[in-house]
């Protein structure tokens, strides 16, 4: 079985913690008042890749944890707000801080699609300065988090195989 490490990151409130536990059975969380203040840890397994999901915390405060729990990190999922446009500028700005300008594979969770006002994923693929695939997600309820793992974690788990970014954006 092959391992993966996914880090799950965005700015504080968007649904991080809701997704790792979503979709992993055990979850660990490190949380203040329900404020994530060092990380969440989860595990899934997909085919053959047992998949390990950290999420860094929110709060802007906490830089120098998200770069902490960053090394090895094989892709990212960038969690935002898909109904607030401040937190793309925050996500895609953590992205940046944490990585510089050559991030590892990303995946963009287009989360609480739900809310009125929310932008829907290709507004949010313009609005962004990341080439990356958007999937519209609702962590609370469950819904797109199985096509955005399963599609991410096949497409890590085929880099080397001659694919690249591009084959994921299609299928997106």
């Amino acid at each position: 079985m092959r391992h993966l490490k996914i880090l799950v990151i965005g700015p504080q409130g968007v649904g991080k913690t809701t997704l790792i536990k979503s979709v992993t059975n055990h979850t660990v969380s490190t949380d203040v008042n329900g404020t994530t203040v060092c990380l969440d840890f989860g595990t899934l397994e997909y085919r053959d890749f047992k998949a390990h999901l950290f999420g860094s915390p929110g709060l802007q405060q906490f830089g120098l944890v998200r770069k902490a729990l960053s090394g090895g990190t094989d892709g990212v999922i960038l969690v935002v707000d898909s109904s607030n446009p401040h937190t793309l500028i925050q996500g895609e700005r953590y992205l940046r801080e944490i990585f510089g300008p050559s991030p590892p594979p990303v995946v963009i969770a287009a989360n609480k699609q739900d809310l009125p006002g929310a932008f829907p994923p290709k507004q949010i693929e313009t609005l962004m300065n990341i080439r990356a695939p958007v999937f519209p997600t609702q962590a609370h309820r469950g819904l797109g988090l199985d096509q955005l793992l399963s599609q991410f974690i096949s497409y890590l788990g085929d880099i080397g195989k001659g694919l690249n970014i591009a084959t994921l954006l299609e299928n997106a």
